[in-house]
């Protein structure tokens, strides 16, 4: 009787052991290109216009995942490339939250990119989940240091001046918290832009980190 006991016993716990060993031995995904915070980044009050002319401030980022990034409408390749990429992803990304996942597109060239323009350039992309918002240099340059971005204008005198910008893209959690930032691959000969492989291991990779805490 005891034999008839012990046996499937043995065989239990060795179909967990097995179970347990497997998923340990399995390979962790490691991120090459993606930061994730030690503790969320609490941002500091902030006030922005978006393209359709409404004040955003730091209470729109409440309820809702968002990636943001900083360009400029009239950028030549990063900007386009990244909107597109992250409209394409979107909805894929958005199936590893429950919360609404949206895309703020930071212009940070406010003398060109009016209002009436940004909406012109975010429609294009056909995703509804976009948002283009700006600001004065005063407001702007503070909210996007926060964001751990860059930018630096050049000479504007020229019609066609171009912008220097970082091509990372972050994470803000429906706190209004700074948790995560997406960086792009550099390569020699190739526009600095996060890859859309990597967005799509490291995104739910994040989200996975964040819910347990």
């Amino acid at each position: 009787m005891a034999n008839k006991i012990f046996y499937p016993l043995i065989a239990l716990l060795a179909l967990v052991a097995g179970f347990v060993g497997y998923h340990f031995l399995q390979p962790s995904h490691t991120p090459e290109h993606t930061l994730l915070y030690p503790q969320p980044r609490v941002l500091a009050d902030f006030r922005l216009t978006s393209h359709t002319g409404s004040a955003v401030t730091r209470e729109q980022l409440y309820g809702q995942w968002t990636l943001a990034f900083v360009g400029y409408t009239y950028c030549p390749d990063i900007c386009p490339l990244t909107l597109a990429q992250l409209a394409g992803l979107h909805d894929e990304l958005q199936q590893h939250v429950s919360e609404p996942l949206n895309i703020w597109f930071v212009s940070v060239d406010p003398n060109r990119d009016t209002p009436q323009q940004m909406a012109s350039y975010v429609q294009y992309f056909q995703q509804a989940a976009i948002t283009g918002v700006t600001a004065g240099h005063d407001q702007l340059f503070p909210f996007v240091r926060q964001l751990g971005l860059m930018y630096a204008m050049s000479s504007t005198t020229d019609e066609y001046y171009l912008v220097d910008h970082s091509a990372s893209i972050v994470l803000i959690n429906p706190k209004g918290q700074l948790v995560a930032m997406f960086k792009p691959e550099l390569a020699e000969g190739r526009v600095p832009t996060v890859r859309s492989e990597d967005l799509l291991a490291d995104f739910p990779w994040v989200i996975r980190q964040l819910r347990r805490g």
